[in-house]
C-alpha cells in the first residue's frame, strides 16, 4: 500500500493530565482525527474505524469498543501506565521520543545536580539559622555521578553533564561500549557502578526486573556526603529504605519527581524530611508537538507498508 492510499487515522484519546485541545489540533495539521474517550463515544458500542490510541493511564475498560486498533501511542516517555492493566494483544505500543521531552529531563537532571554540587541543602538549613556562611562546591572531579538507566534522555544527561567536567558513571541493564565514560551492566555489576560515587541518578523505567532495584545498601555504597535523584519511576526504589537513608544522614539529601504511589499520599513522612526536595512529576512534560505528530503518522505509515515502526516497545521488558 502506497502512503497516498493510507486509510483514515483515527485516534481515541485518553489522559487527565494532558490537554486534549492541543493535541487535537496539531494532529489535524496531519490530517488525524481525535476523539475523546469517553465523551465522543457511546458506551457498549463498537467503532472499527478507530485504529489508534494516544493515552496517559487509560482505564482498561476503553479498549473493548475498539476491534481494529493498530498502535497504542503513551503520552510520556514511560509505558508501564499501559501494561500494568490488561490491554489488547497483537498491539503495537509506542513509547514517546520527543526532543522537546529529553530537553527538559536533561534541564531538570542538571539543576538537581547543580543544587546537590554547589550545596542548595546545606544552604536552606543555613537560611533557617540566618547563618550567613559561604560554602565551597565539590570538586567536579571527585563528585563522581552515576546513572542508572542508558536510554535516549540519560545519554543527552551525560552529554551535558560531560561538558560541564562532571566525571560519570553508568549502569544498564545490556552491554555498551560508550566512549568517555565508565559504563557498567547487568545485576552482578549494579553495585560496582555506585560505589564511591557522590551522586545517584535513577532515569530506570518500571519494569518486573526495576522493582525496588534501589535501597539502603545502594545508598550506604555511596561517598559520605551523597546524594539521590529519581526522576525515573518511583517503584525503583524501595520508599521506606529512602526514608530511612535521609533520616539517619546516609544520604545527605534526594530530588524527588516521581513515587511510588502518585498523588503522593499527604502521611508520607518525605513531606515532612528537610533534606528532600520534591516535585509531583514535572520533570518531563509532554507537549503536544509537530515533531510528535510527524513521528506518529510516519508510524502508521511505515505499519500498511509493513516497515520499521519508531519507538515500539518490547512488552516482555517493559520499555
Amino acid at each position: 500500500m502506497s502512503i497516498k492510499e493510507l486509510k483514515p487515522i483515527n485516534l481515541v484519546f485518553y489522559s487527565k493530565w494532558d490537554s486534549y485541545e492541543k493535541w487535537r489540533n496539531v494532529l489535524l495539521k496531519q490530517n488525524i482525527k481525535l476523539f475523546m474517550w469517553p465523551k465522543d463515544f457511546n458506551l457498549n458500542t463498537l467503532y472499527p474505524n478507530i485504529n489508534g490510541a494516544l493515552v496517559w493511564d487509560p482505564p482498561e475498560d476503553m479498549w473493548q469498543s475498539f476491534p481494529n486498533l493498530k498502535i497504542i501511542q503513551s503520552l510520556g516517555a514511560g509505558v508501564d501506565h499501559i501494561l500494568k492493566k490488561p490491554f489488547p494483544k497483537g498491539i503495537h505500543i509506542l513509547k514517546l521520543s520527543d526532543p522537546d521531552l529529553s530537553n527538559q529531563m536533561a534541564e531538570y537532571v542538571l539543576m538537581s545536580v547543580l543544587m546537590c554540587h554547589r550545596k542548595f541543602f546545606q544552604y536552606l538549613v543555613h537560611k533557617k539559622k540566618k547563618d550567613w556562611n559561604q560554602l565551597i562546591p565539590l570538586d567536579k572531579k571527585t563528585f563522581t555521578i552515576t546513572l542508572l538507566g542508558y536510554g535516549a534522555i540519560s545519554k543527552l544527561v551525560i552529554k551535558k553533564l560531560l561538558y560541564m567536567g562532571f566525571n560519570i558513571k553508568a549502569w544498564g541493564k545490556n552491554k555498551r561500549r560508550p566512549k568517555n565514560i565508565k559504563y557498567y551492566y547487568g545485576k552482578d555489576q549494579l553495585k560496582d557502578s555506585i560505589k564511591d560515587s557522590s551522586c545517584l541518578i535513577s532515569l530506570l523505567p518500571a519494569t518486573s526486573t526495576t522493582n525496588n532495584i534501589i535501597g539502603l545498601a545502594e545508598f550506604k555504597l555511596l561517598n559520605k556526603e551523597c546524594y539521590f535523584i529519581n526522576v525515573g519511576r518511583g517503584n525503583t526504589v524501595n520508599e521506606k529504605e529512602l526514608i530511612y537513608a535521609l533520616n539517619d544522614s546516609i544520604l545527605t539529601g534526594a530530588i524527588l519527581d516521581v513515587f511510588k504511589k502518585e498523588p503522593l499520599h499527604k502521611t508520607s513522612k518525605l513531606w515532612t524530611l528537610n533534606n528532600v526536595y520534591m516535585t509531583p512529576h514535572i520533570a518531563g512534560i509532554t507537549n503536544a508537538t509537530n515533531y510528535s505528530a510527524c513521528l506518529l503518522k510516519k508510524n502508521f505509515e511505515a505499519l500498511n507498508q509493513n516497515k520499521k515502526i519508531s519507538n515500539i516497545v518490547d512488552n516482555t521488558n517493559g520499555y
